[in-house]
């Protein structure tokens, strides 16, 4: 007899599904957990299904669940994911700290696994979870190496904090925005993230040119709900957030887009915007030269020099293109500001190691790249922009 339990639980942790059967158990009862229903059929697999947070979305099924049987054991379990194909290759993990990959199949039913449970949890994940907690552990352990502090930015569509941080002094007009974590499953875009700020913070705590001229804003991970939710793609609000900076209906955009206001009415000049992603393979998607921005060949040199370091380990793949009127981060740059946005993506099953390999060399390229542009490069385009007189 199978019989089914809902579980209701408060915004601290997901909207989570769990079901019992006469001798196996599956949860999704923490903090990233989805799973939205579960069956026992004729051939006696167990059927998960997982379904997108809101429709239309974009094909990126997240999963994360555990299982635990009465009796040591081997089940057949089959992941489901509403029509759309399974993006992320399942792993395994018995403390939800160490992860390894696990055998999968797939077919029209969708994407096969046969698990070995016990009565103690073994968790299935589509990706190594990074968690909201990281996040909050990574500021303050940063903070105290580096004497900045941390900020509440805005507050998401649950009231979950979003923590940014600033690098600026005082006579410092150029600024360059990071954000990330704006959909929730993309996580090899997270472990490039961190990387990329370690060197970034590192590389400018040894050498002050950077910070004598440039600010700084970090935005780590804009949809802290969307994580704790575990959200295929989209906030709390129903809202793709990388699809929110034209109309800002979201706080956790307005919440950004009104920090960035008050660097222009303040006199700042903002230079550069970038945020991280996943997607199926590496790629940097960046605005076309024959765009009004400024400085025109700036991210190409910034490519060119990452490329140079690290040739014979990854090729940069640099797709330049607009997306005018869709709401995304980069054309928001190219649109507003007049400067270059890039959105910097991530292979899904690219190896954590290389990942913070190019991350390392990313930042310090774009750093050299970013000192060596004079002040003026970046008003050469933008008509309605002065260049300041000093």
């Amino acid at each position: 007899m199978i019989r089914f339990l809902l579980i209701l639980v408060a915004f601290v942790a997901p909207a989570a599904y769990g079901c019992e059967f006469e001798s196996v158990n599956f949860s999704a009862k923490f903090e990233a957990g989805s799973l939205d229903s579960c069956e026992l059929n004729k051939n006696g697999e167990y059927v998960l299904t997982f379904l997108p947070e809101d429709k239309p979305i974009n094909p990126s099924p997240w999963y994360y669940f555990s299982v635990k049987s009465t009796t040591a054991k081997k089940i057949d379990v089959v992941l489901t994911f509403d029509g759309f194909a399974p993006r992320y290759l399942p792993k395994v993990s018995n403390d939800q700290m160490s992860w390894q990959p696990i055998a999968f199949d797939t077919n029209d039913k969708g994407m096969s696994l046969s698990l070995n449970v016990s009565n103690k949890p073994l968790y299935v994940a589509a990706q190594r979870p990074i968690l909201n907690l990281v996040y909050n552990n990574w500021l303050d352990k940063a903070a105290q190496t580096y004497a900045y502090e941390p900020f509440v930015i805005g507050k998401s569509t649950a009231g979950r904090t979003i923590s940014a941080f600033t690098l600026q002094k005082p006579d410092n007009k150029e600024w360059v925005i990071f954000v990330g974590r704006q959909h929730p499953p993309e996580v090899t875009g997270a472990v490039a993230m961190f990387a990329f700020l370690d060197e970034f913070l590192a590389y400018t705590a040894s050498k002050s040119e950077f910070l004598s001229r440039f600010n700084v804003l970090v935005v780590p991970n804009l949809n802290p709900d969307g994580v704790a939710e575990g959200h295929w793609r989209h906030s709390l609000g129903h809202k793709d957030l990388n699809r929110d900076w034209n109309v800002f209906s979201q706080p956790e955009t307005r919440a950004v887009k009104q920090y960035l206001d008050g660097i222009t009415d303040g006199g700042g000049k903002i230079v550069m915007g970038m945020d991280f992603h996943s997607t199926h393979n590496n790629v940097f998607y960046t605005i076309p030269q024959d765009e009004k921005i400024a400085p025109t060949e700036m991210v190409v040199t910034w490519l060119s020099s990452l490329q140079e370091q690290t040739a014979g380990v990854f090729k940069v793949n640099d797709k330049p293109g607009t997306s005018p009127g869709r709401g995304v981060f980069k054309q928001f740059f190219a649109d507003v500001y007049k400067v270059h946005g890039v959105t910097y993506e991530v292979g899904d099953n690219e190896p954590n190691e290389k990942t913070r390999y190019v991350a390392k060399h990313a930042a310090k390229t774009l750093i050299q790249t970013l000192n060596a542009t004079p002040p003026e490069a970046f008003y050469i385009q933008n008509k309605q922009a002065k260049a300041p007189s000093n």
